[in-house]
């Protein structure tokens, strides 16, 4: 459960930095009271959601300040998946977005179940299996840079002959809504990113997400551009290379 150091009030916002003290303890500090050249302890990530209550499937059952992490930083372009992968023409996601079809097809409010899709970790450890229990495969930079990314660089794994672990502190991809959820607070956490040094979100930039498109066009991803002050939602194929902004849990 995450500790609510550096606050008089107990309150975790969007914004707010979460750092780990010299004991290891999870601590929120309002970005605004941040010293990058004198930090408190180490940096983990912003906060971009948050509640009050109990985590879901918590054993404790202890209600406490709980949500979502962005990374301090990102990857740079990478593809989800490239051609001629086991992972480029199929759907190995949890979560699915059906309807699609060439041309659009009009019959279904795809944007509105893509932002329905909050299974960043579900997503992230359904490719797991896919790829070494379904597909008897490893995660590689071949076989999907972008999870290779999260795995390598985010939760330190340097051993992929065997399926990584996935805890609840693990760093995963992000879904569709929650991109979306990111673009909705964007100017409050660059501002967050900028006080302590991390990569703020590009106004000319795109994000992959977990969130795949479906049987109609196993090819394809969800992702989220952001060009000027507004934001686009395509269908990207997994051979186009965004940036990953992990997630995770506290």
């Amino acid at each position: 459960m995450a500790q609510n150091k550096g606050y008089l009030t107990n309150r975790v916002k969007t914004g707010d930095l979460m750092y780990l003290d010299d004991q290891g303890n999870e601590c929120f500090i309002d970005y605004r009271e941040w010293d990058k050249n004198n930090p408190l302890g180490e940096l983990v990530g912003v906060v971009f959601y948050a509640y009050y209550g109990v985590e879901p499937y918590a054993q404790d059952g202890q209600p406490g300040w709980h949500g979502w992490l962005a990374a301090i930083d990102e990857s740079g372009p990478v593809a989800w998946a490239p051609k001629n992968t086991v992972c480029y023409n199929q759907c190995v996601a949890l979560y699915e977005v059906e309807g699609v079809s060439t041309p659009w097809n009009p019959n279904r409010d795809q944007i509105h179940l893509a932002n329905a899709d909050t299974c960043g970790w579900q997503n992230t450890y359904r490719l797991l299996e896919f790829l070494y229990n379904g597909q008897h495969t490893t995660l590689s930079e071949s076989t999907s840079p972008a999870f290779y990314y999260l795995f390598a660089t985010k939760n330190g794994v340097t051993d992929f002959s065997v399926k990584p672990e996935m805890h609840r502190t693990s760093w995963f991809m992000p879904t569709y809504g929650m991109l979306r959820m990111l673009y909705g607070q964007m100017g409050c956490l660059n501002s967050a990113l900028k006080a302590c040094g991390g990569t703020q979100f590009s106004h000319a930039g795109s994000w992959y997400s977990s969130t795949e498109v479906g049987s109609a066009y196993k090819q394809a991803v969800w992702s989220l551009s952001w060009f000027g002050n507004s934001d686009t939602s395509p269908l990207w194929t997994k051979d186009y290379t965004h940036s990953v902004r992990a997630i995770r849990i506290f």
